[in-house]
């Protein structure tokens, strides 16, 4: 039999759909209607009524479906049903960099891993520089090693137990000072300081012994005491007589100050006085019956205060002011009318339109080149006069010395004469062009009038109107005392100082701006300035010198400048007003008041006690430079690049080449296969999609697909999957995407009838996988392996998935279903999105990246081996090593070269002439006979050898210091110089013969003589002068007048056969005896008289009776 299809007959009566089955058929509605009780008509579900929904909060029902609400403050989820805070952290990690904290369902916070902590926009994470904060606990230097503050002292100190505090060392207490007397121990240093009597040489540890005469220190000058002195072992010591005080030099004397010490009764001014103080007012007060207060003085009440337009009374003063148009004159109470004024001249002022602009300007130009012109006129016209040079005949109405002036130039109401040849200018002005002013002391036209004002009256010079100055009447002003004096009966002289003005009758004074005081003696208080000292000076007054008393103007201290002294100098000057120009080298600042050179931090360093390392970004002396590397670190002494792995260049601005990774692009790659490429930064191939292991050369293992094989196929029916597209290839009897519908075969007649599983009716099954909906006529779009609800079409994902359709991995940082699970990966490791196992970063292992490489590796997976030697640190992430003291290079296996030390071999040795210098510490060590910090010192008298630590025992002579031999002074010989030279001999090691023809010996050290008594002379060859005889012919002659003196006895009169002033001449030929007055009997001819006797004998060659032979 044939099954009949209901269906076919008014859709079977059903409202929607129409099932037909063997032998019947039902009715069947859309998603979101139920079947009616007749079996046949639709009515709306309410989903909401059944378990909300499904909803996590608020559910609302539709036509034929549903939607599920959220509260304010939350959103809708992917799922369609389950609702998430705005503000959570399940959102992208709330936008955190490592931790997020939920603190509330809709507040959070982002939060750092130990060592790192927050920036200022309160979701990225730095690490933590721990000398940024307190110094790092450090009392002196702090350096940052990976994240540790190391502590270090300034040379002078050591690193205490606590290896934060930093300890004095006691120079003096380990011997190191080396002082002659004593040794006194300072903060980071020493000094050495003598006992009483000695003081302390240049070398700064010898002394010597202070040899002066004990004088009375009060007798020159009084000691320089203004009143008592007193003698004492230190000096003379001051003292003051009663009411007097010793001043801060401890010399002069100054009288107690009752209006210092506050002890006056004065209400204004104090002035004091030797044995007391007497109380004064400013200007425009007079003082009161109780000799302390002061009350005001209405000057105005008088005569207007003898102003001209007005007087103005204000507490303690008075002023005049004057009508529009007219200014104050010198005297400050006479009104004058302005010289030029513009508007006044042409009757408008000058627009800002430009179309006006110069048509305006143009009469007040002329004006001024008018008068420029008419003073050179009048100048050269009465040079021409002077000359007796003929005057110049102007044509056609002009005039003037280069007939440059018309009639219109004429200023002041003055007009042309009758020729048109020049001004006839209205009384009170002169001048070519009637722009003088006439001279003081005349008036009227042509100023021909002279003033007769007395008293000091000034007069109007057009009218000759007197004006009198204040307290003084009359027409001529000679009601009223003359200059000088005030009062009624003009007997009291006027007291104002510096020109001030004075009323004539109550004897006030009018000072001029930056005095004050009843005479207008006082100079404006310091920062106050102007009339009446009513104006506050505006400079910055720790900038300033001086503020002017009278204008305000500000001198400003060296190093400052500006109208305010508000601007510190310029790099490059210094001084008063910045005018000079700093002489220091370049890079080098220069302080900005004395110019002396600042000396700058060494490479690294900054801060006022260069205990601060460089910024990072920043490098050199004083960390002045900046790094030019492209975002990287570079080294905070010489600047060079510290490139991440993966860059090179001296900049790192380039990618490593193809087949090269690692710090500095130093590492050769290994093959990669399968097309992978070679990861720059780690060295680790990385694979296209469908391969793995070290070298891609493995396929996908079963069960996942794509890159990095990560994605879990979702092939049912045990059929494969491509590695590479995650396509399945079904097995027979299985079909779809991912062969998860069987082929079934119903036999309806000779029909074969292919259908899915559970009896093969397409309108009774769920849909098949990709479709959902009314008529499973929607395609599902879920990605990555997500299920497909077959009514909603709603994802549900896969592990490390997320969005509405699963097309998002999981953000940085989840990872699992519903990317709900928190990576515990630190120090920015990358976090599996599937699984949550940590990729960590070179340098870094663990199970959570948080252990850096230990001991002697570094790099990614810490496999890579430092070649780091002498006790240097490798950094764990690109294997730079970090050198200890004294050693340098890539490897820290270069000693650091002569004249170097320190981390690096940066610091240059301080060592002077042939001194050593230790390359860990710098410190010196010294040749013999030479001591110091950088041996600088030479070994002080009596010392020598290394370290200046032997001691000589030279008597007269001086030590060699490296030897330790004596050089003895002139004079002196032996070992010690302790043998004076023998006699005849002198000078440097006795070698000098003496030289002395009367002389017992000479000096052992200079050569001179020691003449015999009567001789004189260098070399003793002179007899003592006339008048003089005896030893060192100090002893002078008793003879009388023309009587010679014998220079040796001091006999008067020679001895026989002797003459001259001391005797010291034989008898001229011929005559012999006493006083030469004998004549010689010798008639031979070669025969000689005996000066003495008489006797005569043959000369030398001659002998016989006569002498003949």
């Amino acid at each position: 039999l044939a099954d009949v299809n209901e269906c076919t007959t008014e859709n079977g009566g059903c409202q929607d759909r129409c099932c037909n089955t063997i032998g019947s058929y039902h009715c069947k509605c859309p998603a979101g209607q139920k079947l009616g009780e007749d079996g046949k008509s639709c009515g709306d579900v309410d989903e909401c009524e059944v378990l909300n929904g499904g909803c996590q909060q608020g559910c609302v029902n539709t036509q034929g479906s549903f939607q599920c609400q959220c509260r304010a403050g939350f959103r809708l989820h992917a799922d369609g049903r389950t609702c998430i805070a705005v503000n959570s952290c399940s959102i992208n990690n709330g936008g955190c960099e490592q931790d997020c904290v939920q603190l509330s369902e809709d507040h959070y916070k982002c939060q750092c891993q130990p060592g790192y902590q927050l920036k200022t926009d309160a979701k990225s994470c730095e690490v933590i520089d721990p000398c940024t904060s307190g110094n790092g606990g450090c009392s002196q230097i702090c350096q940052n090693e990976r994240g540790i503050a190391k502590c270090e002292c300034h040379p002078g100190h050591s690193l205490s137990a606590d290896k934060k505090s930093c300890l004095d060392v006691d120079e003096c207490a380990e011997g190191r000072a080396r002082c002659a007397h004593r040794c006194v121990n300072t903060p980071g240093s020493f000094s050495c300081a003598c006992s009483p009597g000695f003081e302390l040489g240049a070398d700064g540890r010898q002394c010597y012994r202070i040899e002066m005469e004990i004088v009375d220190s009060c007798r020159e000058g009084n000691g320089g005491c203004s009143h008592h002195c007193e003698h004492t072992a230190a000096g003379p010591r001051c003292s003051c007589s009663h009411g007097q005080r010793l001043g801060q030099d401890g010399k002069t004397c100054t009288e107690v100050d009752e209006c210092e010490t506050g002890e006056s009764c004065c209400s204004q001014f104090c002035i004091n006085y030797a044995g007391g103080y007497e109380c004064a007012c400013k200007a425009g007060f007079q003082l009161s019956t109780d000799g302390c207060s002061c009350d005001d003085v209405d000057e105005c009440r008088l005569d207007n205060g003898n102003c001209d337009h007005f007087c103005v009374n204000s507490l303690g003063s008075y002023e005049c002011a004057c009508k529009e148009g007219y200014r104050l004159g010198d005297s400050r109470w006479a009104c004058v009318a302005h010289c030029t004024d513009l508007k006044s001249d042409f009757g408008t002022g000058i627009s800002t339109d430009p179309g006006i602009l110069g048509a305006q300007l143009e009469p007040s130009l002329n004006v001024a080149k008018a008068g420029l012109r008419a003073v050179r006129g009048s100048k050269a016209l009465r040079q021409h006069s002077k000359l007796g040079a003929a005057p110049q005949v102007c044509l056609g109405d002009t005039f003037g010395q280069d007939c440059s002036l018309r009639c219109e130039d004429c200023l002041h109401g003055g007009r042309c004469n009758s020729e048109r040849s020049g001004c006839v200018c209205p009384p009170g002005w002169a001048g070519v062009i009637c722009n003088e002013t006439c001279p003081p002391g005349t008036f009227g036209r042509r100023c021909a009038g002279v003033c007769k004002c007395q008293n000091g009256g000034s007069c109007d010079p057009g009218t000759g109107q007197c004006h009198c100055p204040p307290g003084v009447l009359g027409r001529l002003c000679e009601d009223g005392c003359p200059k000088g004096f005030f009062g009624k009966n003009c007997n009291k002289p006027c007291n104002c100082a510096n020109k001030g003005h004075c009323h004539r009758l109550y004897g006030a004074c009018l000072c001029d701006p930056g005095l004050y005081g009843r005479f207008c003696h006082l100079t404006c208080p310091r920062w106050a300035f102007g009339a009446g000292c009513s104006e506050e000076c505006q400079c910055v007054k720790e900038h300033t010198l001086e503020c002017s008393p009278r204008n305000g103007s500000c001198t400003c201290q060296p190093g400052y400048h500006g109208k305010k002294c508000h601007k510190e100098c310029t790099p490059g000057f210094y001084g008063a007003g910045c005018k000079q120009r700093c002489s220091c080298p370049p890079d080098i600042l220069c302080d900005p008041e004395t110019g002396a050179c600042k000396h700058p931090c060494p490479a690294g360093f900054h801060g006022e006690k260069c205990h601060l390392s460089c910024e990072p970004g920043s490098f050199g002396m004083g960390c002045r430079q900046r790094c030019s590397c492209g975002g990287a670190p570079c080294d905070p002494k010489t600047g060079q690049c510290v490139c991440p792995p993966g860059r090179t260049g001296a900049e790192c601005e380039q990618d490593c080449p193809d087949g090269q990774w690692g710090p500095d692009c130093q590492n050769s790659c290994e093959p990669c296969a399968n097309g992978g490429q070679c990861n720059r930064e780690t060295g680790a191939c990385d694979c296209p999609p469908g391969y793995t292991g070290p070298s891609c050369s493995a396929t996908c293992p079963d069960g996942h697909y794509g890159l990095s094989c990560l994605r879990p196929c979702s092939c049912g029916s045990s059929a494969q999957c491509h590695h590479v597209t995650g396509e399945c290839s079904c097995p027979p009897g299985w079909t779809g995407r991912d062969c998860e519908h069987q082929f079934c075969i119903l036999s309806r007649g000779n029909a074969a009838v292919f259908g899915g599983g559970a009896g093969c009716d397409p309108c009774c099954s769920g849909c098949p996988e990709g479709s959902f909906g009314p008529g499973c006529e929607s395609s599902c779009q879920c990605q990555n392996g997500a299920a497909c609800d077959h009514v909603s079409g709603a994802c549900t994902c896969m592990a490390g998935w997320t969005g509405t359709f699963c097309e998002r991995a999981c953000p940085d940082g989840f990872f699992g279903i519903d990317c709900h699970q928190v990576c515990k990966c630190k120090n920015a490791a990358g976090c599996d999105h599937v699984l949550g196992s940590c990729h960590c970063l070179p340098g870094w292992l663990g199970e959570s990246c948080e252990q850096p490489c230990q001991g002697n590796s570094y790099g990614p997976g810490c496999r890579n081996t430092c070649h780091c030697h002498n006790g240097a640190l490798c950094h764990h992430v690109t294997g730079t090593c970090l050198c200890s003291p004294g050693w340098r290079g890539a490897s820290c296996q270069e000693a650091c070269p002569p004249g170097w030390h320190g981390a690096n071999c940066l610091q240059r040795c301080l060592c002077h002439g042939q001194a050593t210098c230790d390359p860990v510490s710098g410190e010196c060590q010294c040749p013999q006979g030479w001591t110091g910090t950088a041996c600088e010192l030479e070994c002080g008298d009596g010392q020598f050898g290394e370290g200046c630590e032997q001691n000589c025992s030279c008597q007269h002579g001086v030590c060699d210091q490296p030897s330790g031999k004596c050089l003895c002074r002139a004079g002196w010989t032996g070992d010690r110089c302790d043998v004076a030279c023998p006699p005849g001999l002198f000078g440097e090691r006795c070698e000098e013969r003496c030289d002395c023809t009367h002389g017992w010996s000479c000096h052992p050290q200079t050569g001179a003589c020691h003449c015999q008594r009567g001789w004189r002379g260098r070399h003793c060859d002179k007899p003592c002068l006339p008048g003089r005889y005896g030893a060192g012919c100090a002893r002078r002659c008793r003879c009388p007048a023309g009587r010679p003196c014998h220079h040796l006895t001091g006999a008067c009169g020679c001895p026989p056969g002797f003459t001259g002033h001391g005797c010291d001449k034989a008898c001229p030929p011929g005559t012999y005896g006493q006083d030469c007055h004998g004549v010689c009997q010798c008639s031979a001819e070669n025969q000689e008289c005996h000066p003495v006797t008489g006797h005569c004998s043959c000369s030398p060659g001659y002998h016989g009776a006569h002498c003949h032979l």
